[in-house]
């Protein structure tokens, strides 16, 4: 099969390719630089001559303070909207599968047990609901388009300049530097190792998987990211203090769902998060400070 990957240098956009070439299928990554998903024509061109099976989209505006600020507006909209339309007519017009990654920003945030696939969107923030219109332009084209919702992705820090770093990273680098931490004890979530979305997305173009809408997230009980932190420092036998905090201690333009977990009911289960937690370490040592790495051996 032959797989464009866009933003192939971002967080996740690394991990999908590493995966599908070593499936054994022919890859072409680009990222802004040798293809600006904006440039209409350029990205028409590009499909239209490339020959394609399956077009996997993991450009967006994920800054979600930044996308509440009026100057950045008709980019998040251009990017996380218009773009993912744009790609699922192209892909249509080919015959070629897309895959199209979305967030639990879509929901508002108010059922305590979490979110499955078919619940009703009711996004509370402006990046949430340019979200939701990327999947509402993605299902209006009617192709064979996979919409993916992701929550908390931490992983392998991209090489894009665009790419942001994790809140494992942050978190890590901060019990590194502080003498003491306060953690926001709030928006319970499934945090998701952005390795087992890539094998997902896989699974998804290879396994005669029905077009739809997917949730795809690490199995465990939803967790703030008060709790996720203490699982990952408790991995690495983080001694620095740390303890719970209420959002209003770090106050942000963006309102986020209380309640974001997605359950995931129509995918393979993918593995509990600890475990995914566990192989990301060992797999990228790197990522671990040097004062923690002790436990990394034991």
């Amino acid at each position: 099969m032959k797989v464009l990957i866009l933003g192939s240098r971002g967080n996740l956009g690394q991990d999908l390719v590493h995966e599908f070439e070593s499936a054994g299928h022919e890859v072409v990554a680009t990222d802004r630089e040798t293809l600006d998903v904006a440039d209409r024509v350029a990205v028409r061109a590009h499909i239209l001559a490339g020959g394609y099976q399956a077009i996997i989209n993991s450009v967006a505006w994920n800054d979600v303070d930044g996308a509440e600020d009026q100057t950045n507006r008709a980019l998040v909209w251009e990017l996380n909207s218009a773009v993912p339309g744009r790609l699922a007519r192209l892909a249509k017009e080919i015959g070629a599968k897309f895959v199209h990654y979305s967030t639990d920003y879509v929901f508002a945030g108010t059922k305590p047990e979490g979110y499955i696939e078919d619940d009703s969107p009711n996004p509370i923030s402006v990046y949430g609901e340019s979200k939701l219109a990327g999947e509402v332009a993605v299902r209006a084209v009617a192709g064979q388009s996979f919409i993916c919702r992701l929550s908390k992705l931490y992983g392998r820090p991209g090489s894009s300049a665009a790419a942001k770093p994790s809140f494992v990273s942050i978190m890590l680098k901060l019990a590194a530097d502080k003498p003491a931490l306060n953690i926001v004890d709030e928006e319970v979530g499934r945090p998701t190792y952005t390795k087992d979305v890539a094998r997902a997305s896989l699974k998804l173009l290879t396994d005669n998987f029905d077009p739809g809408t997917y949730h795809l997230v690490n199995e465990g009980s939803g967790v703030t990211w008060y709790g996720f932190a203490q699982e990952f420092f408790t991995l690495l036998g983080v001694t620095t203090p740390y303890q719970p905090v209420s959002a209003s201690a770090f106050p942000k333009p963006a309102r986020r769902p209380a309640y974001g977990q997605l359950n995931n009911t129509k995918f393979p289960p993918l593995r509990l998060r600890l475990e995914a937690l566990k192989s990301f370490f060992a797999e990228h040592p790197e990522s671990v400070p040097e004062k923690f790495k002790l436990k990394l051996k034991n």
